[in-house]
């Protein structure tokens, strides 16, 4: 059985029937891009990648009896993930994102909150009230649900600590993006049942993980450097790099330069702005790309791209799909 996005689109819809009309319009809304209630390939790809690519991963190695603990695993996270961007859009004051408004605009702060609280209950709701899983299974997908959850509740505490910080320490960005951006590939690849055959592409998912937050981080810093129109509309991680989330090309440049004074008081004084400035994002992006921490950075990328290929290479016919599809969203 192939699990396909219009059965996670159809699962969702099914668990938004059950609520209050009224928030019921307010959750479909951040859920899903039409009036259909149908969530796009785009949609997909650019918000939820480790779905996207996990749904590829389902198709070669999952067997029908995983089917239903899969999909609703990536229900459970697609909800969960959607609420978390209604609060992120609140404290980033973020209006439109990618030509649509925001939840918090159109209905207000108060109410957007709330929606953003009633998607958490519903992630959970969504692995409790399935009757095609067992209570085994339940019990085992909540807690892989909590620890992500959880993980991810501690990333945000770290990237807003580290927000209001004017020095930045690596292995602190680090650790914070694990928490925050890599744990939810993390959290796909521990929806699989181990057995051997499968093991070494599950595990080739938290490199894929590493991979998608690098470059993202990367296409996200080199776009507002770009940026001439103050009032064009930005995505969710360019809104988070103008209000001070330090993403890897930055604390790369803060690593290489911790021992110049004159850069550390330079790079303190943008990052004790209450914003950064687009001026600020064209200098940052020159000292990054006339320094060695580009030249890191794109090393680091290609290394994690060469071994995700050799395994991929090492794999029978039925990974040319994943392939495929990573090279469509420009991963590899």
């Amino acid at each position: 059985m192939e699990i396909k996005l219009n059965n996670i689109s159809k699962k969702l819809f099914e668990s938004v029937a059950k609520i209050e009309p009224g928030l019921g319009e307010m959750i479909c809304y951040q859920l899903f891009d039409d009036k259909d209630n149908t969530i796009t390939e785009k949609n997909i790809n650019t918000y939820h990648p480790e779905i996207a690519i996990g749904l590829k991963l389902a198709n070669i190695l999952s067997e029908e009896s995983d089917d239903i603990k899969l999909e609703i695993g990536f229900c459970s996270l697609y909800l969960f993930k959607s609420g978390l961007s209604i609060h992120e859009e609140i404290g980033a004051g973020t209006p439109n994102i990618n030509n649509k408004d925001t939840l918090w605009w159109k209905w207000g702060p108060a109410q957007a909150i709330n929606a953003g609280d009633c998607l958490y209950s519903m992630s959970r709701l969504m692995i409790l009230d399935e009757n095609n899983l067992n209570d085994h299974t339940k019990l085992k997908l909540l807690q892989k649900f909590d620890l992500l959850s959880n993980n991810m509740f501690k990333g945000k505490f770290l990237e807003l600590k580290n927000s209001e910080d004017y020095k930045i320490n690596l292995s602190d960005v680090i650790n914070t993006n694990t928490l925050r951006e890599i744990t939810v590939f993390q959290y796909i690849a521990e929806l699989f049942n181990k057995t051997p055959k499968k093991l070494n592409l599950i595990n080739m998912f938290k490199n894929i993980g590493d991979l998608y937050v690098l470059k993202n981080h990367l296409k996200g810093f080199n776009r507002l450097s770009d940026s001439l129109n103050i009032n064009q509309t930005f995505s969710q991680l360019e809104n988070e790099i103008l209000n001070k989330k330090k993403i890897f090309p930055i604390s790369y440049l803060f690593d290489e330069y911790k021992d110049s004074l004159e850069h550390q008081k330079k790079l303190g004084t943008i990052y004790m702005k209450r914003m950064i400035e687009f001026e600020d994002m064209k200098y940052l992006n020159e000292l990054f790309y006339s320094s060695k921490s580009s030249d890191l950075y794109e090393l680091k990328i290609k290394k994690l791209s060469e071994k995700i290929i050799d395994n991929i290479s090492k794999l029978d016919n039925q990974t040319s799909d994943l392939k495929n599809h990573l090279n469509e969203i420009q991963l590899l």
